[in-house]
């Protein structure tokens, strides 16, 4: 492939990019239903010609806007999840049944998943309203759901592992019920001004939820 071809591929593929993430932007201020050719070539500052020109069919341009969405929010987690499991593994089973070791392992858990929530909420509230418009609008999308129950499996997976560290018999339980908790506390925060978010009462409610997973006592 010449270097003119390379170039035009890699052109191309920064304008389909650009569209997506514009996409994104109109899907989470006017949900599925109002999101349109002639809007997303508003939002990226492009031509409507261009954005069929990609995207022939809007259906298609939803489906692959929400997939990169989907995508931009699990890979926001790997960091975290990786600090969570190399700290639960650094402790065999029976030292992990400690009530003490347990109380300091839930302290800088919450911590962790309370900064993590934090910055989601302030930067990330693009994806988390697509998110939530993903989840509210598949109830009424064939074409929708196969990828809502990718999604949910992709976010609850990392979830189940955490709780089956304390739970052998029905972490799947836990791993869910954790997730949607989690959630719908980010969900919450959708609606409140940047400066009135409160991250002390995100760590009191991450910190509950985790010590109870882990089967503490209120913490």
């Amino acid at each position: 492939m010449s270097t003119a071809q390379v170039n035009r591929r890699s052109k191309g593929e920064k304008t389909r990019l650009k569209i997506l993430h514009a996409a994104i932007e109109i899907i989470a201020e006017y949900g599925i239903k109002g999101t349109t050719h002639r809007a997303v070539a508003a939002k990226a500052n492009t031509q409507l010609s261009l954005t069929t020109y990609y995207f022939k069919d809007i259906k298609e341009l939803v489906r692959e806007a929400i997939t990169l969405s989907s995508d931009i929010i699990l890979n926001s987690t790997q960091d975290e999840w990786h600090q969570v499991f190399t700290l639960l593994k650094s402790f065999d089973a029976v030292t992990l049944r400690k009530i003490s070791v347990k109380e300091a392992i839930c302290k800088e858990l919450s911590q962790i998943a309370a900064d993590h929530m934090y910055r989601n909420i302030i930067n990330n509230r693009t994806t988390l309203a697509v998110e939530q418009v993903f989840f509210t609008e598949m109830l009424y999308s064939e074409e929708l759901k196969d990828l809502a129950k990718e999604h949910i499996n992709a976010l609850l997976i990392p979830f189940t592992r955490f709780a089956s560290f304390f739970n052998k018999v029905d972490p799947e339980i836990d791993g869910e019920l954790m997730l949607i908790a989690i959630t719908r506390l980010q969900y919450k925060y959708l609606g409140t001004p940047k400066d009135e978010v409160n991250s002390e009462e995100l760590h009191k409610l991450i910190k509950r939820q985790i010590s109870w997973i882990m089967g503490l006592k209120r913490q």
